[in-house]
């Protein structure tokens, strides 16, 4: 599994492959630093803020999406329109070969390359994710 993340003392991202390590530590303040275990369902509650809700989402870099889609738009006059739906069909075909992640609500930590999420970590809810936003605006102020 890997996990991505924001450190919560120098602000760098960074990802961190749990196989080899024993535990997580950011790589370029060595503050942050958290034990984690594979043992049962380790999606009950998120390791590094305590989060209790968490959502899926594909795997795949959304700006490589939107830049594919965007070259169809630029070349259809050039192309008679073509271009536009045979890149749309790319990038659906690339979009659908890859694999989930999960995502934590509060923290917005990313575990990528899970065996298994649990039915019950559902896609993205804007509901939620306000109510997660306003929660740390008032941490905040």
């Amino acid at each position: 599994m890997i996990i991505a993340r924001e450190c919560g003392d120098c602000s760098k991202y960074y990802r961190i492959d749990y196989k080899t390590q024993s535990f997580i530590q950011c790589p370029y303040c060595k503050i942050e630093k958290k034990e984690f275990s594979l043992d049962g369902n380790i999606f009950s509650q998120c390791v590094f803020c305590a989060g209790t809700k968490f959502y899926r989402q594909k795997d795949f870099n959304q700006l490589i999406g939107c830049l594919i889609v965007l070259t169809g738009a630029i070349l259809v006059p050039f192309t008679y329109g073509i271009s536009l739906p045979i890149l749309i069909l790319f990038d659906w075909i690339l979009y659908s070969r890859v694999g989930n992640m999960v995502v934590c609500y509060k923290c917005k930590t990313e575990f990528k390359n899970t065996s298994v999420i649990p039915d019950a970590i559902t896609n993205f809810d804007h509901h939620t994710a306000e109510l997660y936003e306003t929660w740390w605006h008032k941490v905040l102020l």
